[in-house]
């Protein structure tokens, strides 16, 4: 297990870019109220079939071709991590389309994973400036949101229900 999910959100945002590719989101949600973190990345790039996504998911395999051995852990990890903590773990991949992983997990499960470093993970996923990459990062009381090309820093923006005006809203533009 990777020691915090920053780091599995890397990995896989990494892989997502050695799959070619041109979008990456990264979705963070912590619902307290409902004691639920909900971590979700999309991308465009080359997507697996069913053998291959089965194979990465049971331990034994990876799409990296230049390793010496074919071992890849993970998504095996993220889904080990999630389901230990009172969590669900999906992947949905097409080939040519690319791939989607949600990991769900308790926020408030004495084992789950602390998020780390999540500011260091995304400039880390935007080094090359042909990849878009997108943040949204949502709690109870505020929304953010990040987009490499639109080339702005972090935006925040209180929820109006945490202004005291009833609604939520969605993320800032």
């Amino acid at each position: 297990m990777l020691e915090e999910l920053s780091l599995h959100i890397l990995d896989i945002g990494m892989n997502s870019l050695a799959a070619g590719a041109k979008n990456l989101e990264v979705i963070v949600i912590e619902n307290s109220v409902r004691d639920w973190l909900i971590i979700r990345i999309r991308d465009d790039g080359r997507g697996m079939d069913e053998k291959t996504l089965g194979q990465v998911l049971n331990q034994n395999a990876t799409t990296k071709r230049n390793r010496k051995k074919p071992i890849g852990l993970g998504l095996a990890l993220l889904r080990q991590t999630s389901e230990m903590c009172g969590g669900t773990f999906h992947v949905h991949s097409t080939p040519g389309r690319g791939t989607s992983v949600t990991a769900s997990m308790r926020l408030s499960h004495i084992d789950r994973p602390p998020l780390g470093d999540l500011n260091s993970t995304i400039i880390a996923l935007c080094a090359n400036p042909d990849v878009g990459v997108q943040l949204h990062y949502r709690t109870n009381d505020e929304t953010f949101h990040f987009s490499s090309k639109e080339g702005k820093p972090y935006e925040s923006r209180r929820t109006q229900e945490a202004q005291g005006k009833g609604a939520t809203s969605g993320c800032a533009a």
